[in-house]
């Protein structure tokens, strides 16, 4: 049985990928039913790029939901009990105007430490269709960070020492998992 996947997007400061925390009160709040909600402003949506003003909020619902919708499917089953495996993936990238994710702009800042949870989140966002931004919006693109996270509350699994996975270059976002026993 899968369980709800709750995603919060947290934007981190510009500063160099090695460099990046997300402040504590950055992250969108998971209700009850495993959803998301955004908060008002930009930063506290997991948006880097100046939004012009425009209200992003719904919009960034939208690539929640969407994106959420696509990483479930991907997720390995060692996510769920009795396994259990946890991490956080952090993963970046551009969406342009039409909604495409923009060419080479996807870039993997953080790493899980398994093979599978990152190739789970990175796939998410490279599978995922999204809405045309606001007609209001007159930029090229919005640049977006999200954290995947699998199980955060608890230590990660023990995981056998995997082969270096190929470089994944790209955009970040976070989206988080909880399993119930």
């Amino acid at each position: 049985m899968r369980m709800p996947i709750a995603i919060l997007a947290a934007l981190l400061v510009s500063l160099p990928a090695h460099a990046q925390t997300a402040p504590a009160d950055s992250a969108a709040a998971p209700t009850a039913q495993g959803k998301a909600h955004s908060e008002d402003s930009a930063g506290k949506q997991g948006i880097l790029t100046d939004t012009q003003g425009v209200d992003f909020t719904f919009y960034i619902e939208q690539v929640v939901r969407i994106t959420q919708t696509s990483w479930k499917p991907l997720m390995p089953r060692e996510v769920e009990a009795p396994v259990r495996k946890s991490g956080v993936v952090k993963i970046r990238y551009k969406i342009l105007r039409n909604g495409h994710v923009m060419d080479g702009s996807m870039m993997l800042e953080d790493k899980s430490g398994d093979v599978a949870l990152d190739r789970a989140a990175w796939g998410a966002v490279q599978t995922s269709v999204y809405p045309p931004l606001p007609t209001d919006f007159k930029g090229p693109f919005i640049e977006l960070r999200f954290a995947f996270s699998y199980n955060a509350e608890q230590p990660p699994a023990p995981t056998r020492t995997m082969p270096k996975p190929f470089s994944l270059p790209g955009p970040l976002v976070t989206l988080g998992y909880k399993s119930k026993l």
